[in-house]
């Protein structure tokens, strides 16, 4: 083991020495643009690479290029992570390499994407699914701290320069959304037509646990999904109390429960238990166009540790009058653009987080009572890049008690904490009790001081009596939002392109703040 390690150690040094050694006056604009790059002799090195590349390549055929690199890069570090099964050690290991190998594959869904062109994606789709890229690598890093499992295989792991190429390509593709909004909606219109995904309700099948449906589990019914005729497959959860792990890996699911705490969906992994944040979570989606109505979603272990109820990482997902009831790392909106619409979230410490594009509109926010000596944070955001066009928008929600808390006026909450370098969040003409924290805002243990200036915090026209900003934190990276303009930047249009997909869906929904 420890030999090689030093192997590798080694070649990868070398790896990091070579792009001043392979820099070439004949690159033209690949020098050029490769210096506007956060890692430039990473872009030269492997440019340089590329036989048939011209002094006069274009910046989109430049983005090409970059964006293939990255995905052989991932592709490679894949297949070195499978192989490196035999030398896990523990349970808690197996978890956070299984976590791994989910994302990396992930990652390279998402890459993929950013490259069909069969399919008129826009700017902000790419930059959407690179922010997700880069995102999937982070989570698989962090899964490997989270279970404090980093002295075995995690050092093999990391040792590739994948985030580096990534991060070139969003800064690259970060210039071209500049230029979108010529090009947008034709691109849009060419890629789906309303009328191919007008949401019809009747179920393709339906699941219930008294064997009156077609199924008594909904990890049957998603199996049946291969099967569909049509572009959405219709799941009726009926009534009653689901304990299982779901994952969704197809796309374009919708499921359709009897109501908020009638339909309901639990577990209680945690991990504490072994599990990393993926896998402890009672329900977990990946695949792109997921629909969720009508259904409570439950991690049930306790305030007792981080338990998920919900990983989303699916792009132009929707929850409409769901619930998601946890304590600690409630809901984990993971990456891609995520929309909520008249949703109930309950929890304590972090219990919305991620590195999602996620606005919620028109929910409701339940603190719970934490355990002894716990706190209180309802945000959580990871945007670890400044081009990453990820953020967590909370518009015209409530933000107060659960019951549970409400003789307990003590405690204090608040509105978030910067998890990552350049979070993002920001609160919309919300309601506020009196539950908030004046400052508002908390900093992330640990974290250094520079956190308060890169963060993207903002609050707008908000009310009720937490809403005050008197005496909210003097960051350089919160900001009072005083305009419409500047608000609108946060919201449904702006955030998650939301005037392009969500009148497909059928959810109602307000375009503007």
């Amino acid at each position: 083991m420890k030999t090689e390690m030093v192997l590798l150690s080694v070649s990868i040094s070398i790896l990091l020495l070579l792009p001043s050694v392979y820099s070439s006056p004949f690159f033209g604009n690949m020098i050029w643009w490769c210096n506007q790059t956060p890692y430039p002799d990473q872009c030269k090195y492997h440019m340089n690479r590329i036989p048939e590349l011209t002094s006069s390549i274009s910046r989109q055929q430049f983005l090409t290029e970059a964006e293939e690199t990255a995905l052989q890069e991932v592709n490679s570090a894949l297949q070195f992570i499978k192989s490196l099964e035999p030398k896990v050690v523990s349970k808690a290991e197996r978890s956070a390499w299984n976590t791994c190998l989910v994302f990396f594959d992930l990652t390279a869904y998402r890459l993929n994407k950013t490259l069909d062109t069969t399919t008129a994606s826009t700017p902000d789709d790419i930059q959407t699914w690179l922010s997700a890229a880069a995102t999937n690598i982070r989570s698989c890093n962090d899964g490997f701290f989270d279970l404090n499992v980093t002295n075995n295989i995690y050092p093999l792991v990391i040792a590739n320069n994948v985030t580096q190429l990534i991060s070139n390509c969003l800064a690259v593709n970060y210039v071209i959304t500049q230029d979108k909004e010529d090009i947008i909606h034709e691109a849009f219109s060419k890629n789906i037509s309303r009328k191919d995904v007008s949401l019809s309700l009747r179920a393709d099948c339906v699941v219930a646990q008294d064997g009156s449906g077609n199924y008594r589990t909904i990890s049957e019914a998603l199996a049946a999904s291969a099967h569909r005729t049509g572009l959405y497959f219709v799941i009726h959860v009926k009534q009653g109390i689901y304990n299982e792990i779901v994952i969704v890996t197809q796309k374009n699911i919708l499921l359709v429960g009897d109501g908020v705490g009638k339909t309901v969906i639990t577990g209680n992994r945690r991990v504490e238990d072994g599990f990393s944040l993926q896998d402890c979570a009672t329900f977990k989606v990946t695949g792109d166009g997921f629909k969720a109505f009508l259904i409570t979603f439950e991690n049930a272990a306790g305030d007792i540790g981080r338990a998920v109820a919900m990983a989303s990482s699916s792009d132009l997902s929707v929850f409409y009058h769901c619930t998601f009831k946890g304590y600690q790392d409630t809901l984990y909106v993971t990456s891609n653009r995520q929309f909520y619409k008249k949703c109930q979230i309950f929890g304590t410490v972090d219990f919305i987080f991620g590195n999602a594009a996620a606005v919620f509109q028109d929910c409701t926010i339940y603190a719970r009572k934490p355990k002894p000596g716990g706190g209180l944070v309802v945000t959580a955001q990871s945007r670890e890049h400044p081009y990453e066009n990820t953020g967590i928008t909370i518009h015209r929600c409530g933000l107060m008690r659960a019951p549970e808390l409400k003789p307990f006026p003590q405690y204090k909450a608040f509105l978030g904490r910067p998890w990552k370098e350049f979070a993002r969040t920001a609160y919309l003409r919300s309601s506020i009790s009196d539950l908030v924290d004046p400052a508002g805002w908390m900093t992330w243990e640990g974290a250094p001081p520079s956190r308060s200036r890169t963060v993207d915090y903002g609050e707008f026209e908000n009310t009720g009596p937490g809403a005050s900003t008197n005496r909210r934190v003097k960051w350089r990276g919160y900001h009072v939002i005083r305009d419409l303009q500047t608000a609108a930047a946060y919201d449904v249009t702006n955030l998650i392109n939301g005037k392009l997909w969500l009148p497909a869906t059928g959810v109602p929904f307000d375009a503007n703040v």
